[in-house]
């Protein structure tokens, strides 16, 4: 078979493994994968020398907020893939509180028709856990999710929260469909009570109105109702240091639980409220020293099993308001959370194989895409991200990709940074500039009944 497209002399690195190879690609997948030097260029349509570059499975970013539809003022498919890509993102996760929400059929529908219209990367649907169970079930056996997202403490768009039984019998539709769901997990009434007890109104006191004690009650709730339920879930943006080990505890007792961190949790101090105020603010806070380091530590040893950015953005002038309690939550973080965490890499604090297994595999294999998506092996769809480990870099907003791309991470230098994107063999970024078209992007599948822990 003649190569669309091959890739010499790259180093290849693995979860378990680096290695020099050659890549040849055709119709999308990773046709021959073979030692540096092997495969021959002659019949190869393009070509691109890999030397001194390391190649990474497409990383898999597993939770954003494109905003599409209803606040395309703050992102939309097409800005937030472009950034997607520019970060070495080449498959996206998209989460569920949009306006209107996903959390119907017809919605997702309509929601992945403007994805395709407009996406540079490939993309992946969760469906909304509301308060009506008979509609999660006939969202999660529609295959158009790849996962169901229930909120369970206060977020943008103040979705309501179901009570127990409802959780139970979503949890159950679930099951019968073998989808996960994934959970926003704080506390609402323990938020609540702390709110009651504060008149500040100053970027600490959203800190102190969600303490980590919400996030381990709301850990507790949720393993609670998955071991009842026999199902499987997820923890979003794991944000202190008792999270990982709560999660632990449900585990031993042979719950299917899976989390994610993000790189603002992981890499943040307390003191970027001081500098950045209100851009800072995101749900869950940012606690600082010690939860960061401990989140780090968890993700390096393998106990906090992914990374994922939790994209989203907001406009500036939204995010500089008085109080603390009129600003909006969240920020950018897709195009980001590569550089930022080769840059952790480069620090000793996490090895560049545990990187690409908390980017690819484990996405991958919790919500259904492996081995399609998140491997470098022949007849995978060839997702790849070219890097060069000691290129130097500095954030900013101005030089990003998406509509509003203001962060905390302004000014943070960072080692590490994307020479290439490849999203099923199409060279879509190259040298800092975008090559390739809008609606190149398609939605994946999941093969959920045979997904597996990551």
């Amino acid at each position: 078979m003649a190569a669309d497209l091959l890739i010499r002399n790259v180093t290849l690195v693995s979860p378990a493994a680096r290695r020099s190879v050659d890549i040849s690609i055709a119709d999308g997948i990773f046709s021959a994968i073979e030692p540096a030097g092997t495969i021959e260029l002659a019949g190869a349509n393009e070509a691109l020398d890999g030397a001194n570059l390391v190649a990474l499975p497409g990383l898999i970013d597993g939770h954003v907020h494109f905003r599409e539809p209803g606040l395309e003022h703050e992102e939309t498919w097409l800005t937030g893939t472009r950034a997607a890509v520019f970060g070495g993102v080449t498959t996206v996760l998209d989460m569920p509180n949009t306006i209107p929400p996903t959390d119907t059929v017809e919605r997702a529908r309509e929601k992945l028709a403007l994805a395709q219209l407009r996406a540079h990367c490939d993309f992946g649907l969760f469906g909304l856990v509301g308060e009506s169970a008979d509609r999660v079930g006939e969202l999660a056996g529609s295959g158009l999710v790849i996962g169901l997202k229930a909120f369970l403490g206060p977020t943008t768009g103040d979705l309501p929260v179901p009570d127990d039984d409802g959780l139970f019998r979503s949890l159950e539709a679930a099951r019968l469909t073998g989808l996960r769901v994934a959970f926003h997990a704080e506390d609402r009434a323990t938020i609540a009570a702390a709110r009651e007890h504060t008149e500040r109104s100053d970027p600490i006191a959203h800190l102190e109105t969600r303490p980590a004690k919400a996030e381990v009650r709301a850990i507790e709730r949720i393993g609670e109702l998955l071991a009842a339920a026999n199902a499987r879930g997820h923890i979003c943006h794991v944000s202190s240091a008792i999270g990982p080990h709560t999660i632990e505890s449900i585990r031993a007792d042979l719950v299917d639980l899976t989390c994610e961190v993000t790189p603002h949790h992981a890499l943040l101090g307390r003191d970027v409220y001081a500098e950045f105020g209100g851009m800072a603010k995101v749900n869950p806070p940012i606690r600082g020293e010690p939860d960061a380091s401990a989140l780090l530590a968890a993700l390096a040893d393998g106990r906090i099993d992914m990374i994922a950015s939790d994209h989203a953005p907001h406009l500036a002038a939204d995010k500089v308001r008085a109080s603390i309690w009129d600003v909006p939550s969240g920020f950018a973080g897709v195009e980001t959370l590569l550089p930022l965490m080769l840059t952790a890499v480069h620090e000793g604090r996490l090895s560049l194989e545990r990187l690409v297994h908390a980017t690819s595999e484990a996405p991958a294999k919790t919500w259904g895409l492996w081995p399609r998506k998140g491997a470098v092996e022949v007849g995978a769809d060839a997702d790849l991200t070219l890097v060069d480990l000691a290129r130097p870099g500095v954030t900013r907003a101005a030089d990003l990709h998406g509509k509003n791309s203001l962060s905390p991470f302004e000014g943070r230098a960072t080692v590490g940074a994307v020479v290439a994107a490849i999203v099923r063999g199409r060279i879509v970024v190259r040298d800092g500039a975008l090559v390739g078209a809008p609606g190149w992007g398609q939605p994946v599948r999941t093969n959920s009944r045979s997904s597996s822990t990551a």
